[in-house]
């Protein structure tokens, strides 16, 4: 997905150019299950979703919003079923480099 010639810059956050799938009853169904798994699970959720045809990353604890809506609520943000190109769970490893990153800057502060 990530093309390093087709990306744009807002706001210091780079967005690729990416290609939103097609959203058929099957896919939102193992979507909704897996938000529904990481509800009874008590976990986060990165959502990769595809807004004016670039790439978007949004984690954090998913809600069912709107069902007939095909809809869900993550980070007090409404995140529609057509937009999500992946869904997964959150890799601990860019955690501890964000951590990492963190702790550097309040060394130098």
């Amino acid at each position: 997905m990530k093309n390093s010639d087709n990306y744009v810059i807002l706001g210091g956050t780079k967005y690729f150019r990416t290609v939103a799938p097609i959203l058929t009853k099957e896919r939102w169904h193992a979507i909704e299950q897996l938000v529904k798994q990481s509800i009874v699970d008590d976990t986060e959720l990165e959502f990769t979703l595809c807004i004016g045809s670039y790439e978007e990353i949004v984690r954090g604890k998913a809600f069912l919003f709107n069902e007939s809506l095909q809809s869900f609520l993550v980070n007090h943000r409404v995140v529609m079923g057509k937009e999500i190109v992946a869904v997964s769970y959150p890799d601990k490893y860019e955690d501890e480099l964000l951590e990492m990153e963190v702790q550097s800057d309040a060394f130098l502060s």
